[in-house]
């Protein structure tokens, strides 16, 4: 009984929802009177529920000489998280892509920094996918442990696609990144123009933290690389400005003390 009902309540139906679908299943047409005796729910409760289940497509009203439901195939609970989990995602990404103004409000009234921490390669990926949807010029400090994510099929092919939306979006990065073989080609060979990419070398022993630093508009992405990466971005303007010109200064230093 109780597998059952978390079941049919994972299909995002309530407690007392799921117990009169249930109880339908099993007993066939029943009037609310009914439902109420077996599931001791009230029976003004069991009306309300019933036509609920009603539009939800789970049940269907039968009337003969007094008013009763009975429970369509289970299958249209399946149908119904289906249904659920495309709206949830949907309303994700509307958040997401709307953000900027509930952030424009906090931050007149709020100093504090709002943050989200995200585990794995996924959190990776979204710091990524966040950049492109704020469309602003990409601030970067590169880190050697960044090369692991190359041994990683999936990853690698989604910053190839990251990298092709850049100029689509008209999106600048400005890179410093280790002196590396792989860089000075991909420089040499004009690469790095066709993605926008603006790169200031340092010496490859310069910076051995593994993490990677990316300031976007208002925000901040601490990259982190090894056995557990983990992502932390950060909305500040104040923030994302400090980091902004502590890049220009690093940029300005390397430039000059080191051959580009």
């Amino acid at each position: 009984m109780n597998e059952e009902l978390s079941t049919i309540k994972k299909a995002g139906l309530t407690e007392s929802q799921a117990k009169i679908y249930l109880a339908l299943l099993r007993n066939g047409a029943l009037t609310p009177a009914k439902m109420a005796e077996i599931t001791h729910e009230k029976r003004e409760n069991c009306y309300n529920i019933a036509k609920r289940l009603v539009e939800l497509g789970l049940i269907e009203k039968t009337t003969d000489k007094k008013t009763s439901y009975q429970a369509l195939n289970p299958s249209n609970l399946e149908i119904l998280a289906e249904n659920r989990r495309k709206t949830i995602q949907k309303n994700e990404q509307y958040v997401k892509q709307n953000m900027s103004g509930l952030l424009n409000i906090f931050y007149a009234n709020n100093s504090m920094p709002g943050s989200r921490t995200l585990q794995g390669i996924d959190g990776i990926k979204e710091a990524y996918r966040d950049a492109l949807r704020v469309k602003k010029d990409v601030y970067l400090i590169r880190t050697q442990a960044d090369e692991q994510i190359g041994n990683d099929d999936d990853a690698s092919s989604f910053i190839r696609k990251y990298r092709d939306e850049l100029p689509k979006l008209g999106i600048h990065t400005y890179a410093i990144t280790p002196d590396r073989p792989r860089a000075r080609k991909f420089a040499a060979e004009g690469r790095d123009q066709q993605i926008n990419f603006h790169r200031t070398f340092m010496p490859k022993d310069a910076y051995s933290a593994p993490v990677a630093v990316h300031i976007y508009g208002d925000k901040v992405a601490f990259i982190q690389f090894g056995e557990m990466p983990m992502t932390t971005i950060i909305d500040s303007p104040q923030l994302a400005e400090a980091m902004r010109q502590i890049h220009q200064m690093l940029t300005s230093y390397w430039q000059t003390n080191y051959p580009q």
